[in-house]
C-alpha cells in the first residue's frame, strides 16, 4: 500500500505537492459535478475534490461560499472548458487554481479536509484539518 511522505515541517510537503501538480497546467476543466462535494475533472487524469468554502474570482465577479449550493454551481459553470493556468499549494495549505483568467481558492478548514487532488497512478494530495501540512502520496512506479 502506498503511504504518505513524511512531513519535515520545512515545507517539503508543499514543494512536492507543487511539483506533482505542475502537469495539470494546460489541462481543461472538462466538467464539474456536485454530490457530497464539488469534483473538478481536469483533463483525463486529475480530479480535485472540494468539501469546504471556496472563492471564485472571474473578471469583476467574485463569489465566496459553501460548495454545495446553487450559487457555487453558478460561479463554476462559466469556468467549464477553460484551461488550467495555475495550480499552487501555499504554505498554509491553501489550494489556488487558475482557470483561464479566473481563480479558484480553497483555504484550509480548522475542522475538516478542505480539498484533495487525485492524479495518475495513485497520486493523492490532501489538505487535512488546519492546513499545517499537506499529506502527499506519490504516484506508484509504472511496471
Amino acid at each position: 500500500m502506498n503511504v504518505p511522505d513524511e512531513v519535515d515541517g520545512q515545507g517539503e510537503d508543499i514543494a512536492l505537492s507543487n511539483e506533482l501538480l505542475a502537469p495539470v497546467v494546460g489541462e481543461p476543466l472538462v466538467q464539474f459535478r456536485m454530490g457530497y462535494a464539488i469534483h473538478l475533472e481536469l483533463g483525463h487524469q486529475f480530479d480535485v475534490t472540494i468539501e469546504t468554502p471556496l472563492t471564485v474570482v472571474d473578471g469583476g465577479n467574485r463569489w465566496s461560499g459553501e460548495p454545495l449550493t446553487a450559487d457555487a454551481a453558478g460561479a463554476l459553470l462559466p469556468l467549464n472548458l477553460r484551461e488550467v493556468t495555475l495550480v499552487r499549494v501555499d504554505r498554509d495549505g491553501t489550494l489556488n487554481l487558475g482557470l483561464g483568467e479566473a481563480t479558484l481558492t480553497v483555504p484550509p478548514h480548522p475542522m475538516y479536509e478542505a480539498w484533495q487532488v487525485r492524479g495518475p497512478r495513485g497520486m493523492l494530495i490532501v489538505c487535512p484539518p488546519g492546513g499545517e501540512y499537506v499529506a502527499v502520496w506519490r504516484p506508484e512506479d509504472e511496471s
